[in-house]
């Protein structure tokens, strides 16, 4: 058996099945919505473009990571946390909390993804390739710290309403963005040292789609990569996405999920995401 234990939030947007392969406790954030309890027949998004209403977030609390720190701890014998950018929420600062907290804080790790949902995904699944490799705790955080710089994230929003409401992207940023989608660029989002940021855009086509396989496309001309996709309420672009990139550019898709909702509630509905991270 692994001795190192995996711990992350659900930020990390993985499926089950490799939370289940992995071992790895997942430490939730949390989300308010009190419409979904007035319209129990609609879904989130449906009830986001209806009422333009944004669910309240927030981090998980040190109690959260603390039951999950001594889960982990009954199996292994040192774990290693992978936290959603602390430059995003406070939730690696609680991550550390909950750590000193233990009596044996020393057996816990705690790793800054500075990103979110694909990439701090594949980061984590890495993570427990690297521990079933029988990789020592050492080299899997320097093996982590490398793929970090170089991991790459693209998120393709519908509209900019909701970073803004959230404070996610500023006036300027989204007056570029429309700027941009009016002379017939995809401008996307992504993370510039864990913030984020306006980080591109995309000539080629006003297409989503289109523009996202781009971006994965311009990424695995330069170095081979493994990718994950995220969607909100476009499940079949995703999948379709994910069909083209296997197909047209031989990668690796390792794998594509839903983001969590308080992802969702500050992205907004059809957001479509790409996370790209070289192989090692």
């Amino acid at each position: 058996m692994p001795k190192i234990g995996l711990v992350a939030d659900n930020i990390c947007s993985l499926p089950e099945k490799i939370i289940n392969e992995y071992k790895i406790e997942i430490v939730n954030t949390k989300l308010s919505f009190p419409e979904a309890e007035r319209f129990p027949e609609k879904n989130f998004y449906q009830l986001m473009k209806k009422n333009k209403a944004a669910p309240k977030t927030s981090a998980p609390s040190p109690g959260d990571y603390l039951k999950a720190y001594k889960k982990s701890l009954e199996s292994f014998d040192e774990i290693l946390v992978i936290s959603l950018s602390s430059k995003l929420s406070v939730t690696y600062n609680v991550a550390l909390q909950a750590k000193k907290l233990m009596s044996e804080p020393s057996r816990i790790s705690v790793f800054d993804s500075l990103s979110a949902v694909a990439v701090e995904g594949l980061l984590t699944e890495k993570a427990g390739e690297l521990i079933q490799q029988g990789k020592k705790l050492n080299e899997i955080l320097e093996s982590l710290t490398s793929l970090r710089k170089k991991s790459k994230l693209f998120g393709f929003l519908e509209t900019t309403y909701w970073v803004e409401k959230i404070g996610r992207m500023n006036h300027w940023q989204a007056t570029i963005f429309k700027i941009l989608k009016s002379f017939g660029a995809q401008p996307y989002i992504g993370l510039k040292k864990g913030k984020v940021d306006l980080t591109g855009f995309n000539f080629w086509t006003r297409d989503t789609f289109k523009a996202l396989f781009n971006q994965i496309k311009h990424e695995a001309k330069k170095t081979k990569i493994q990718v994950a996709i995220n969607y909100t309420d476009n499940f079949h672009l995703a999948h379709a996405l994910k069909e083209k990139v296997e197909n047209d550019l031989n990668l690796e898709v390792k794998f594509i999920s839903l983001v969590p909702p308080i992802v969702g509630a500050n992205s907004g509905p059809g957001t479509l995401i790409a996370g790209c991270l070289p192989t090692i």
